[in-house]
């Protein structure tokens, strides 16, 4: 697609821009529409996509590592939040993943997917770390 190319880069945008003007130089008002409308098609096309991409598990080979708290603060991977900022996890898993998904803060969200053997260790985890947190998971508490 080429949206998301042309959304996150300025030279990108720049040689749209000189290239529609280029082509409304030489062919006209009704090639410029098309172009412009072409666009707009590629836009709306690629905001679906992303709705579903957005929607996919990152697989991670050892999710304890990612995990830590410190001084009342949670860090996911690069990303740090207060743990009173979050009000429920999810964690449950199928036949071969286990998978966690939580909002961390207002725009970041959480979703991954991990070897089912760390599904334990990662639950026991939470619980220790996080006890206000409401965990719902697939599997009964002890």
């Amino acid at each position: 697609m080429l949206w998301p190319l042309i959304k996150a880069s300025l030279p990108a945008k720049s040689l749209l821009l000189l290239a529609l003007a280029v082509l409304f130089w030489f062919a006209g008002f009704h090639t410029l529409l098309g172009v412009v409308l072409f666009l707009a098609l590629e836009v709306i096309m690629w905001r679906n996509s992303a709705t579903y991409a957005s929607q996919d598990f990152v697989y991670s080979k050892d999710i304890l590592r990612l995990f830590s708290c410190d001084g009342g603060q949670l860090r996911v991977g690069m990303d740090t939040t207060n743990i009173r900022n979050i009000d429920k996890i999810k964690l449950w898993q199928d036949q071969q993943y286990g998978f966690i998904d939580f909002a961390l803060g207002q725009q970041l969200q959480v979703r991954y997917k991990f070897p089912l053997e760390q599904y334990q260790p990662l639950r026991l985890w939470l619980q220790q770390h996080l006890p206000a947190t409401n965990l719902e998971t697939s599997l009964a508490l002890n």
